[in-house]
């Protein structure tokens, strides 16, 4: 019981904990904003607060932080230049950022993941993590395509900026297979991509749980 109660302070877990909770107010913030300055303060404000509790997390793996801070510094410079330009064209480039770290935070947590035995509650938290990262990079993704091809989705409006909750929305009603069917896409790249990331989404759940399965079995038997 002492180690368990302990474990809630382990530096690890912390820092898993800040970084699920830091996607958590992302996602929940978002609707919230618009496309005033100061949303898009607030918005770039939001991201760059993921990006330090996902940074805090990768300094675990030494081997990738450098591949890793590249991507978040090309991220910021092209962060600011949208704030700066708030042109199209830099606007698209912001969310492509934004889904190319996603994923590559998400990537490298999975792989992690697989390799680590037995789980402890500090995985269990980057699993979560992964599976909101994976909404957040196809949403973001969403965004880009749309902001190139603003007919790309029904019952939308206006350039991607002004439906980013929207798209974000989108995603993770496709990623968890609930799909209402209130937003849909109409053209071919961004149906490819929801086929993909309904897949992603049923199939990640059924290795999570299996591995849990599975580990939870080595563990009662003391085979690992």
């Amino acid at each position: 019981m002492d180690e368990t109660k302990n474990n809630f302070f382990h530096p690890e877990f912390l820092r898993s904990s800040a970084f699920l909770l830091s996607l958590v107010i992302v996602i929940f913030i978002n609707p919230f904003l618009d496309e005033s300055l100061a949303g898009r303060l607030v918005s770039s404000a939001l991201v760059v607060l993921s990006t330090v509790g996902a940074l805090v997390v990768m300094f675990a793996h030494r081997e990738v932080i450098w591949f890793v801070l590249f991507t978040v510094v090309l991220g910021i410079v092209i962060e600011v230049l949208s704030l700066t330009f708030n042109n199209s064209f830099f606007t698209g480039m912001k969310y492509l950022s934004y889904s190319t770290i996603d994923t590559t935070f998400a990537l490298i947590l999975f792989y992690y993941l697989m390799k680590v035995q037995p789980l402890s509650m500090f995985e269990i938290g980057n699993a979560i993590s992964i599976y909101l990262l994976a909404g957040l990079s196809f949403g973001y993704f969403y965004c880009f395509y749309a902001q190139n091809h603003p007919l790309a989705f029904s019952n939308l409006s206006g350039v991607a900026a002004e439906n980013q909750f929207d798209l974000i929305y989108y995603s993770f009603i496709t990623l968890t297979t609930t799909g209402y069917g209130d937003i849909h896409p109409l053209m071919k790249v961004p149906r490819v991509l929801s086929i993909f990331e309904t897949i992603f989404g049923t199939f990640y759940i059924a290795v999570i749980i299996g591995r849990l399965v599975g580990l939870g079995y080595k563990k009662n038997t003391g085979k690992y």
